[in-house]
């Protein structure tokens, strides 16, 4: 049985709409600090949009640094996700993969998360089949 990805498809989803959130209101902050006149925009108005536009950029260098240290050390961070067939057993949890010759077999799901994985890094399909 293959797993089901829907979940991690609708994760990524949400955070690329607050992301883009977060730049539009940011955008909305400074361009109020630069339209406006100095006396009546708040003091905290240009740093909160500051920083609500570099969020995006906060959280992708996090990601790069995550990937870096996670082939460096060798130990990457899965999300037990409830399946289909585990009727209902587990889920929820973060698991941690150390070695890449190591395996955990949980609840019966084999969840072997190479290090050497590419998964990430496969270009996307135009269509993708049901």
């Amino acid at each position: 049985m293959a797993p089901d990805h829907s979940s991690g498809r609708t994760l990524i989803w949400i955070i690329a709409c607050i992301l883009f959130i977060c730049v539009l209101v940011g955008g909305g902050c400074l361009l109020e600090y630069v339209v406006l006149p100095e006396s009546e925009v708040p003091s905290w108005m240009p740093i909160l949009g500051f920083t609500l536009v570099s969020l995006p950029w906060a959280f992708w260098l996090l990601t790069f640094l995550y990937q870096i240290f996670s082939r460096c050390c060798g130990c990457r961070i899965g999300f037990d996700v409830e399946r289909e067939g585990s009727k209902g057993v587990g889920g929820g949890g973060a698991v941690a993969h150390g070695d890449a010759g190591v395996e955990a077999n949980v609840n019966g799901i084999d969840r072997n998360l190479s290090v050497a994985s590419h998964e990430s890094q496969m270009p996307l399909a135009k269509s993708m089949a049901s």
